[in-house]
């Protein structure tokens, strides 16, 4: 579909998405221009229009590939050797953070994206965000040791609400600061001490206190 766009240099390509990034991020969909786009980039609108369509079919692109980018730098950062899902988890909430801080544009179109688009828009954004998920999350569950839950405790149950717990934790900051990325990142001490009270809470409900219970 975007094989024209995909078929220039990468200079090219580059130089067009960071106007892009900096536009959306800056004013969200609704209010971003396209003509600052194309002004910025140095090109017609009717180039940008043949590799896009239209201004929905380029900020579906610019999410995509923000969601890729930020993706790829994700795998950049190693998970440790832990067979602890609660330190897994904590590990990759510090680089989910990391990753906002290194990239603020992106991360606030991508947050803007799940949260204010346009319906038709947004469960299309959804189910990107849901299949990429999936693509990364195959790998946070390996060589996890299911016996330190205590007995009683279905890991795969635990580990669900471990799951929506987390979304709804994500949700609620991305709506404390939607507008105000910057503070979130101000506020990271704090936030994390935040979420270690929470693990603590649901690990001290989940898992035994003694290995060879009898």
């Amino acid at each position: 579909m975007y094989s024209n766009f995909e078929n220039l240099s990468e200079e090219k390509q580059k130089n067009i998405l960071d106007a892009c990034i900096l536009e959306f991020a800056e004013k969200g969909y609704e209010q971003a221009s396209t003509n600052t786009i194309v002004k910025e980039a140095g090109i017609s609108k009717g180039i940008l229009f043949h590799y896009f369509k239209n201004k929905r079919g380029l900020y579906l692109y610019v999410v995509d590939y923000c969601f890729r980018t930020l993706v790829e730098a994700y795998n950049q950062y190693p998970l440790q050797e832990t067979k602890d899902i609660f330190q897994r988890l904590s590990e990759v909430s510090v680089i989910k953070l990391k990753l906002t801080h290194e990239n603020p544009e992106m991360s606030k179109i991508i947050v803007e994206a799940l949260v204010n688009s346009q319906a038709d828009i947004g469960s299309e954004i959804e189910n990107k965000y849901r299949k990429l998920s999936n693509e990364y999350m195959s790998a946070f569950f390996q060589e996890i040791d299911y016996s330190k839950f205590r007995r009683g405790v279905n890991p795969s149950k635990a580990i669900e609400i471990m799951m929506l717990f987390l979304k709804a934790l994500g949700d609620k900051y991305v709506m404390n600061y939607q507008g105000k990325e910057q503070e979130l990142l101000q506020n990271y001490d704090q936030l994390m001490e935040e979420y270690n009270e929470y693990m603590e809470i649901l690990k001290y409900g989940m898992y035994s206190s003694l290995r060879d219970e009898t």
